[in-house]
This record gives C-alpha cells, structure tokens and sequence, in this order.
C-alpha cells in the first residue's frame, strides 16, 4: 500500500545510487526526477487471518438471506474485524481451511480478497445458488490458492466486475455457474497445462475428463481430446459461442448443453457419442446444419427444439428412439429421413417443422409414434413409407392420424 521514496537532489548522485546492490525487483527508478521507489513486499499473512480490499467495511450478518460477510461460514471463530484506508483485516482463532456458502455473500464493496493458502475448500457444500463470493458485483480479480482442491456450484456467481480467474492444478472440481453471470470475464487461467481460455459473455461452462472439471470459456474454445464428456448446461446461454468440434473421446453430451447458444453456426459431434442429452441444442437458431454420428443410438427429447435455421438432419442408421419435441420448431427443415433402426418416436418430435416439404420413414414395420409427432406441419407434406408397409402405417396407433398423406416411397 503506497511507496518508499528516496530523492536525490542531483542527478549524479542519483546516479551514483543505483549503481550499488538496489537493483532489486521490489526497487524502480524515476531518472526524471531523480528519485528511487521502494515498492513494499506484504509479508505473508498468517494463515488464520484474510485480508481484502473495498470501499467500505464489510457488514457482518449471521442471517443467510441477508448480504454481507458471515463470520460463522470459515470452520473457525472470528476475532477481530478491522478496517482502514480501504483495507479489511479479518483474524480467526486457527487456520481457515474453508470459505463456506454465504462467506461472502452480496459483498458488493468487496474489490478484491487474499485467501489463505490453508483453504482447501471455496463454498464447500456447493449449495445451489448460495455461493460464497455470489453477488461480489465490485470483486475484480481471484487468485486461487494451491491449497484448494473444490470450488462449490456457485461460488462466484453474479460477480459482475470479475475480469481474470486463476485456478491452480490442485482443483479437481468445480460446481455447476460457478462463474456464472461473470459478464466481465475475459480470462479463465488453469494451471494445468497453462492454458488460457477465453470467455466474454456470461459463461460457466463445466467439462468433466478423465481426472477433473475444469471450466471453458466459450469463445474459440477447443475441447481436448482428454474431455470423455460435457456436463449439463455446460455452455448454456454462450452466446458467442460460433462453432464447436466435439472430440471422439466424449460419449455424451448432457442435458442442455448448448441450451440458447444462439450464434452457434457449426456443430462436429465425434463418434464416440453415444447419446444426446435432452435440450441440448435447444433454441441454437444459428445452427444450419448437424451430423450426427454413428455411435448414437438416442435423440433426447428437445435436443434441437427451436433450431429454425436447421435445414438438414442426417439420422443414422444407430439411431433407436427420438425423444418429444426432438424437432420441435425446427421451421427450416425440408427434409427428413428417419432410418429403419427407430423403433420409438416421441410426441411432438417433428411439430410445428412448417418448412418440411417430405417425410420419410424406412422401417417396413412402423415404429412406434407418439401424439402429434407431426403437428402442424404445412403443404400438405407427404410421408414415404416402404411399399409394401403403407397400409399397416395408414392403420398404426397416431399413425393413421396422417393415413391421407401416407404413400409408398417412389422408385428410381
């Protein structure tokens, strides 16, 4: 906090100065004005004792619906609590290896926090949306210490003003939004393998690997091949989220992945995805086209709901059962070929694809179709069926509901 000075009333004898042993790193030199700064080294602080910076005293509440610092959320007693010069010192009884849900809680003053490196846990029973830095609006940069091996779903959360992250290799998970909200995010630093991913809208994407999860920002992201699969909601409401390549070492994606990634263009699913999770492209409107591999053998229900700007499916032959509402709004689409290998086809799966002009199933015996599969689907769209298969179509259960446009797939 501040700076030693030591000013020369001539520049020679400035000169002269520097030319011993100061060279040091907390040392730097004004040859202007002729001065030598001596930039204080903070001693470590006690490992019972975290300090902070903001624009005020933190206010103390031991009521969690209430904004403020909790003194009872550190596994140890509170001592003292002072605050000077816009610098908080908060003392314990022993070491703090915990900052619980609420620590924190809507600190909205807090700028920026040391956090002992005895902390092993940051919001340690993960409570949903309780956060222990959660509405932290003014907290601009966190280092994490080696010490912590969790960061609870939450934890910072709506910390509007957070800019960097750093998190050490010793995490080995990290909870659902635990950065989410952070719309002032611009980097995400993991140490394991030092790389740095990019994130400027809001993201909180968790990905599981072998070993960990680790979070991802969303723009440009590249997953690595050590990925084995993504969680739910991983990439949820990226929005500058353009292209994504899912490697063949993920075998699922979960539910609501990619749920509002609205400029979301391109999609590369590898094939070791075995199943699609439920909504997980839901209302990614950019989306123009998706291949899906043979490895699936599920569609989830509302997986590509609302992709209006899909315009081709490929189903392939692995493929058993399509989930309700699958396709739902999917007002783009002009085609669809449903292999011989669906045996389930949920309600709603296909409703409300005005833009379909043909609709064509291969499997000779009629799978098994839930109600209003093809709602309210224009120009009168023909299904095609195998020749020898339209009467037992035209009289299956919710089948026969389109027996008028049920008609033999036509020859070469």
């Amino acid at each position: 906090m501040g700076k030693y000075l030591k000013l020369f009333e001539t520049h020679a004898e400035y000169e002269s100065f520097i030319q011993t042993d100061y060279d040091k790193p907390n040392v730097s030199y004004c040859e202007d004005n002729n001065e030598v700064h001596y930039n204080p080294i903070e001693p470590p602080l006690p490992n019972n004792v975290i300090r902070y910076e903001a624009s005020e005293k933190l206010t103390e509440t031991t009521s969690d619906k209430s904004s403020g610092l909790h003194p009872n959320k550190f596994g140890t007693t509170m001592v003292s609590h002072t605050f000077e010069n816009g610098v908080g010192t908060i003392e314990f009884e022993d070491d703090i290896t915990i900052i619980d849900a609420y620590a924190f809680f809507g600190c909205s003053s807090l700028t920026s926090i040391d956090i002992p490196n005895t902390v092993t846990s940051i919001d340690g029973k993960g409570y949903v949306a309780s956060g222990a830095f959660e509405g932290c609006s003014s907290l601009t940069s966190v280092t994490i210490p080696n010490s912590v091996t969790s960061i609870g779903g939450f934890a910072f959360n709506k910390c509007t003003s957070l800019t960097s992250v750093t998190i050490s290799n010793s995490v080995t998970s990290i909870g659902g939004s635990a950065f989410g909200n952070c719309s002032s995010l611009t980097s995400i630093v993991i140490d394991s393998g030092n790389i740095v991913y990019d994130s400027r809208d809001n993201c909180n994407a968790i990905i599981e690997t072998a070993t960990n999860r680790l979070i991802f920002g969303c723009k440009n992201t590249v997953i690595p091949d050590s990925v084995t699969s993504i969680g739910s909601a991983a990439f949820d409401g990226c929005s500058s989220l353009t292209s994504i390549t899912i490697p063949d070492s993920v075998t699922s994606i979960g539910n609501n992945a990619f749920y509002n990634c609205r400029d979301l263009t391109n999609v590369t699913i590898g094939s070791g995805v075995t199943s699609i999770g439920q909504g997980v492209f839901y209302n990614c409107s950019s989306l123009t086209s998706v291949t899906i591999p043979n490895s699936v053998t599920s569609i989830g229900s509302d997986a590509f709901y609302d992709c209006s700007g899909l315009t081709s499916v490929t189903i392939p032959n692995s493929v058993t059962s399509i989930g309700e509402h699958s396709f739902a709004g999917c007002s783009g689409l002009t085609s669809v070929t449903i292999p011989n290998s669906v045996t389930n086809i949920g309600s709603n799966a296909f409703n409300a694809c005005s833009g379909l002009q043909s609709i064509t199933s291969l499997a000779t015996t009629p799978p098994y179709l839930g109600y209003d599969a093809f709602y309210d689907i224009t120009n009168n769209c023909p299904i095609y069926v195998p020749s020898e298969s339209v009467e037992a179509y035209k009289t299956a259960n919710n089948w026969s509901t389109y027996a008028s446009r049920i008609q033999a797939i036509p020859t070469a």
